[in-house]
């Protein structure tokens, strides 16, 4: 599924070890990869990094591009 954020949108990195929050910005496209561990997170790709973000935060941040696959 191919998402453009519509705000800024905090997710979660995973740096030296440490998950970190890091800010993607707003109009960025995002595409779900799958689930994470955690059933509250999926797993994005924004260019060619990955991160996890809340479910909730890219349902309610983020509008579903034309043409992707279902909804979350």
């Amino acid at each position: 599924m191919i998402h453009r954020l519509n705000f800024a949108t905090m997710v979660l990195a995973l740096k030296d070890n440490h998950r970190v929050a890091v800010t993607i910005p707003a109009l960025k496209i995002v595409e779900v990869i799958g689930p994470a561990e955690d059933d509250r997170f999926v797993v994005i790709s924004v260019d060619g990094e990955r991160f996890h973000v809340f479910v909730s935060d890219l349902a309610d941040r983020a509008s579903q591009l034309e043409g992707s696959q279902k909804e979350l």
